[in-house]
C-alpha cells in the first residue's frame, strides 16, 4: 500500500538517479488509489466537521500527495522521452523498471520518432505531372517549398499538387507523352 511517506521516498530517488527507479508495474494505479482513499476520508471529515484539525491534516496530504505524483511523473516522463530519443537514434533497449502505462508510451515515442526520421531522411521519389505553360507567372512557392519564376511556353516537371493547381487556373496544360 502506497502512503506520502513513500512517495516522497520515490521522488528523491527519482531526483537522485538518471535512470528510472523500480516504482512497481502498476505504480499509478496504486498512487490513484492511494488519491481516491484520501478523498472519501476528507468527505467523511467534511461531513461530520470541517472545521477538524483531522480535516485539515487530510486535505493537505491530498493537495501534497497529488504534487509529488506529479513530480514523480514529470522526471520520469523526461527520463523515458530521452530513452525514446536514443532508441529511435542508436537502436537502444527500453530502459527498466517502466510501468504500464509508461512501457506503452515509451514504445508509442520510439514508433513515432523512427517514422519522422524516416520521413524526413529517406528520400521519397515524388510524383511529378510534366506541363506547358500557357502565360508569364509571377514568383510563387509550391507545395514543396521551392520558388518558381516560370514564363509562358515554359516546358517542365513539377511536382503532382503544384501542377494541377496550375492546370485548374488555367495557367498550364499537361504533357501526355506519346509513342
Amino acid at each position: 500500500m502506497l502512503t506520502y511517506s513513500k512517495l516522497r521516498n520515490i521522488e528523491q530517488n527519482e531526483k537522485m538517479s538518471s535512470s528510472l527507479t523500480s516504482v512497481g508495474i502498476d505504480f499509478y494505479q496504486e498512487a490513484l488509489e492511494y488519491i481516491r482513499e484520501l478523498e472519501e476520508k476528507i468527505e467523511e471529515e467534511r461531513l461530520k466537521n470541517p472545521a477538524s484539525r483531522k480535516f485539515l491534516l487530510l486535505s493537505d496530504e491530498l493537495r501534497n500527495t497529488k504534487r509529488v505524483l506529479n513530480n514523480i511523473f514529470e522526471r520520469r516522463e523526461k527520463k523515458i522521452i530521452m530513452a525514446a530519443l536514443l532508441a529511435a537514434r542508436m537502436e537502444k533497449r527500453a530502459p527498466e523498471n517502466m510501468t504500464r502505462e509508461e512501457k506503452i508510451f515509451y514504445e508509442s515515442l520510439v514508433e513515432l520518432l523512427k517514422e519522422n526520421r524516416k520521413k524526413i531522411f529517406e528520400a521519397r521519389k515524388k510524383e511529378t505531372l510534366t506541363i506547358r505553360i500557357l502565360k508569364d507567372l509571377p514568383q510563387f512557392m509550391g507545395n514543396d517549398m521551392k520558388k518558381y519564376r516560370l514564363q509562358k511556353e515554359d516546358v517542365i516537371s513539377l511536382p503532382v499538387d503544384v501542377a494541377k493547381i496550375l492546370i485548374e487556373r488555367e495557367a498550364a496544360e499537361e504533357i501526355k507523352a506519346t509513342l
